[in-house]
């Protein structure tokens, strides 16, 4: 029991800190003017999520947006995450618990669910930290991939329980969602699909504070996006 309190304890004291940093980032002056130089040296986090391997098209795209953007900004940095590779367990009602605030502090807490926490929030932290974020989102089987819902699943958890305290995002992340490769399973209404597809992941990250996101089916789609960075 003292183990489990001390668990409790460390996971939630760890969730405070990256409730008080994020408010400091959020509301600092000296990090907005700081900010302003930031882009120059632009990070990018690249996530793939389709289980095909090479032979995903939404992952040649993610690449190739990747590639362009790093051959344009020499000193850009790539942090790349597959959750296809390495997938995320689903989220289970105790972690949602616990990353929304909502956790009884009288139960005791495993170390598995302390790290599954902490790993939720080093997610939204990589997020929030880059400038430009390159995503593979093809739609299998009616849906994103479950992969990517349980990454998604963490993020949406976690933005919910500090919008308040935190107060607005900043506004200047650039998301490229990559839903080339969708499987239609030969159904005849793709476009209803895709839109309906499209249209989920839109909502999701403007709940995650996104005002900059383009939609990328296909290699002209590619094209016209990374025009426009170039040009920005």
């Amino acid at each position: 029991m003292e183990f489990a309190g001390r668990l409790r304890g460390k996971i939630i004291n760890s969730l405070t800190i990256y409730f008080k940093l994020e408010k400091f980032i959020a509301t600092n002056l000296l990090w907005k003017r700081f900010r302003i130089v930031y882009p120059l040296l632009m990070n990018i986090l690249h996530i793939d999520s389709c289980a095909l391997g090479d032979h995903s098209t939404s992952r040649q795209m993610t690449s190739a947006a990747t590639a362009a953007l790093t051959a344009a900004h020499e000193q850009a940095t790539v942090l790349y995450r597959d959750l296809a590779a390495s997938p995320l367990s689903h989220a289970s009602g105790p972690l949602l618990q616990v990353i929304s605030q909502r956790w009884d502090a009288d139960i005791p807490m495993n170390a598995e669910l302390r790290a599954e926490a902490l790993q939720s929030v080093s997610l939204l932290q990589e997020f929030d930290e880059a400038d430009v974020v390159v995503l593979g989102a093809p739609m299998h089987n009616f849906s994103v991939p479950s992969t990517l819902k349980a990454w998604m699943d963490r993020l949406l958890e976690l933005r919910a329980a500090t919008a308040i305290a935190l107060g607005p995002r900043r506004n200047d992340v650039h998301v490229v969602l990559v839903t080339a490769g969708c499987g239609m399973l030969g159904l005849e209404p793709a476009e209803e699909l895709m839109h309906h597809h499209e249209s989920q992941l839109r909502a999701a990250f403007r709940h995650l504070g996104i005002q900059h996101l383009d939609m990328v089916r296909q290699l002209a789609d590619l094209q016209q996006v990374l025009e426009f960075k170039r040009a920005a």
